[in-house]
């Protein structure tokens, strides 16, 4: 056979239908399996808001380094006014010491029950809520909002025994119960697609 006959028979049996078949075939089910990898990396986890909104509330004062720094400083000012009272017998260190323990405790209930249930008390929260994850986006939807951010937008991620926070900014967060995720291997792959952009921190909030 000849050169040029040889080479006609390769340009030949490269553009042949079966060939382009192959091709075609390599093409979809590529698609077919980015489609499923897609699938498999979606998270949705379901939850009654409102069921959780106090607890989540607590839990994050009770992880906040703010929270702690705040009342350490104002059990600090108690102790100081105790001991005054024991070296000058002044009875108005003891008034101070009182109050200022009176102030901390109605600021604990005010951040950690009242506010909380009253916005749990919105009939908004009391429907369920479905938190969606995938490789690029969080989507939290329900029947009256439906809010989509890229995980870039998300500042932080705070790990608690109880619940995962997703920091929108300082102070907004979403929450992702631990006690929604179906199983411990989704809870694993939430925690994956987590720590693609960001490290989960554990311990103090701050």
């Amino acid at each position: 056979m000849s050169r040029s006959s040889s080479k006609n028979a390769r340009i030949w049996s490269a553009s042949s239908p079966p060939c382009r078949k192959r091709k075609l075939l390599c093409l979809e089910l590529g698609r077919v399996c980015t489609y499923f990898r897609r699938k498999t990396d979606l998270i949705d986890i379901t939850y009654n808001y409102s069921s959780h909104m106090a607890k989540a509330v607590r839990d994050y004062h009770h992880h906040s380094l703010r929270f702690w720094l705040s009342n350490g400083i104002g059990l600090a000012i108690v102790l100081l006014e105790v001991v005054l009272y024991f070296t000058s017998s002044n009875l108005n260190m003891l008034w101070i010491a009182l109050l200022v323990l009176v102030l901390l405790g109605a600021l604990y209930i005010i951040m950690c029950y009242v506010q909380p249930n009253k916005f749990a008390s919105d009939a908004r929260y009391a429907k369920p809520f479905t938190l969606s994850a995938d490789e690029r986006t969080l989507r939290l939807k329900s029947d009256d909002l439906d809010n989509t951010v890229p995980w870039s937008d998300i500042r932080k991620v705070c790990e608690t025994s109880r619940y995962y926070f997703l920091f929108l900014d300082q102070t907004q967060f979403w929450i992702a119960p631990k006690e929604a995720f179906s199983d411990r291997e989704q809870e694993g792959r939430f925690r994956e697609l987590a720590g693609r952009y960001l490290t989960i921190n554990r311990g103090l909030i701050r």
